[in-house]
Formats: structure tokens, sequence, C-alpha cells
């Protein structure tokens, strides 16, 4: 185990993002264009049956299992997209030779991340029950009542439990989806398709630099927000323009371009941050970093 520190994590992640970055937009891109293309071929009349469904419940649930197929086809490709591109900015080779391997470890990837995110809320629900027990223990009912918010009447001692149960609940989710954050990298190093085993070594590999890694996410959400904001305040003009009935097909490619703009730097950062996190922490010496 390496203990990394914030500002290697930053140098990783953006020299990945420098000497990948063609191979992102490819492959990313190609996984954005065939999950919307899938996305109107399976979800085009899902949406207007749940709503016109309303007495037919069999209908409701064919359209809902049109989405759920949706959204497992769609994370899997998304998934295969980055395993690909870790692979090759992190040991090199081909992605197209991959392609096979890359689509069902993807599958495979998303649908354990699927059950670690069910498993986390029963765990969530369990504990804001406790919470929610404990409060009622120490602020009493009347203390907690929909009457004694919406007139203002809420102790400071109940907004102060509020505000740490959610500061808490924050950096845990932080915290823990941290330790995981290095499975992608471990499977697209390793070739594998065994993300359960990835979960446990990408744990081990966070030991060290597990709230350094809390530090670094948190500093890249600032910086995401920072980013929204200087673009929104940019391209605002444009967004007004969007909400005129009169708006024309220069608003909407604007508004494309906008939408470019934010998310594909997001996502292009997004991909790279795994990647960066697992060259501060991995066994592999700093000299042949992205060789």
């Amino acid at each position: 185990m390496v203990k990394m520190s914030i500002g290697a994590a930053f140098s990783e992640t953006f020299g990945f993002l420098k000497t990948n970055w063609m191979q992102m937009l490819l492959w990313l891109g190609g996984a954005v264009v065939i999950a919307c293309l899938l996305g109107w071929l399976l979800l085009r009349n899902a949406m207007m049956t749940m709503m016109m469904a309303q007495g037919d419940p069999s209908a409701a649930f064919g359209a809902f299992g049109s989405i759920i197929l949706f959204g497992f086809i769609a994370g899997t490709i998304v998934y295969a997209a980055s395993l690909l591109i870790w692979r090759t900015g992190l040991v090199g080779g081909e992605p197209a030779s991959d392609i096979g391997w890359g689509l069902g470890a993807g599958a495979a990837l998303m649908l354990a991340n699927f059950v670690v995110q069910i498993a986390l809320m029963i765990v969530f629900y369990i504990v804001l029950f406790i919470v929610g027990l404990l409060a009622f223990g120490i602020f009493g009912a009347s203390g907690m009542s929909l009457e004694s918010f919406a007139t203002g009447g809420a102790s400071a001692g109940l907004i102060l439990f509020g505000v740490i149960f959610y500061v808490a609940l924050i950096v845990f989710f932080l915290w823990f989806f941290g330790r995981l954050t290095a499975a992608g990298p471990v499977m697209a190093v390793n070739r594998s398709s065994n993300p359960f085993s990835a979960f446990a070594e990408s744990w081990r590999l966070t030991s060290a630099s597990q709230w350094t890694i809390v530090g670094f996410n948190f500093l890249m959400i600032l910086l995401f927000l920072v980013f929204f904001f200087i673009v929104s305040m940019v391209f605002g003009g444009v967004a007004s323009a969007m909400m005129t009935p009169d708006a024309g097909m220069g608003a909407m490619i604007g508004a494309l371009i906008m939408a470019l703009v934010i998310y594909v730097p997001v996502v292009l950062v997004s991909v790279s941050m795994p990647a960066g996190i697992y060259r501060c922490i991995g066994v592999q010496g700093s000299p042949d970093v992205f060789a």
C-alpha cells in the first residue's frame, strides 16, 4: 500500500487526461451515441405508455421493463468504454482488441455497483430509523412535528442535530465510494471480470490514503461547481433564449454547445480520476506512469 498526496492525485489525474483524451473522446463519445440510439429505440413509447396505462398495470410494468432494460444495456456500454480507456491508459494496448472482455466486465461491474448501492441504501434506511429514534428521544414528539418546522419553532439543537447528520452522511458516502474508486482500474489492469475481488483490492489499496482520497474528491467537486458557475455565467443568455416562445435554431445549437462545454470536460475528468488515484496507490512505480 502506498500513501498518496492530493497534489499527486491532481497530477496523475490530469496527466492521464492529457495522454488519453483522444481515446476517451472516441470511446466515451461512441458509448454515449450508442446509448442515445438505444434510448430512442427502447424508450420512445415507454413513457407515453406509462402515462396512459393508469388502468392497465401490465402495460405500465412492460414500459418499466423497457426502462430497466435500457439502463442495463446503456450502463454496460458506458462501463465497458471506461474499462477499455483505463486498460489502454494504464497498461497500453489497443482497445478494439478487448471489446468482448470490456462488455462482459462492464456488465459485471455495473451489476456489482447496483448490488452495493442497494445494500448501502438498506443500511442507510436502518441508520436513518435509528437516528430518528435517537432524535425523537432527545427532542420529543412536539419538537419534531411538522408544525414546529412550518412555524419556525424547531429548536436550535434539533437543527444542529440535522446539520451534523447531513454532513456526516456526505462524508460517509465520499469515504465509502472513495474506498472503491480503484476497482475499475484494478479490473482493467488485471483484465479481470470479477468486480467483487476488485472491490476488495481497491479497499486494500486505499486503506493508507482513504481520507486523502476524500479530500481530493471533495476538492474536485468544488472545482466542478466553480466550472458549472463560470460556464452558466458565460452561456446564461443562451439558456434564457431557450425559455422564450420564439427560440430559434441558433438558440438550440447554442444550448447544445453549452451542454458539450459543460459535460464533456466533466466526464473526461471524472473517468481520469480513478486512474489517477490508482497510479498514486498502485504497485507501479512513478517512472513508468502513462508510459
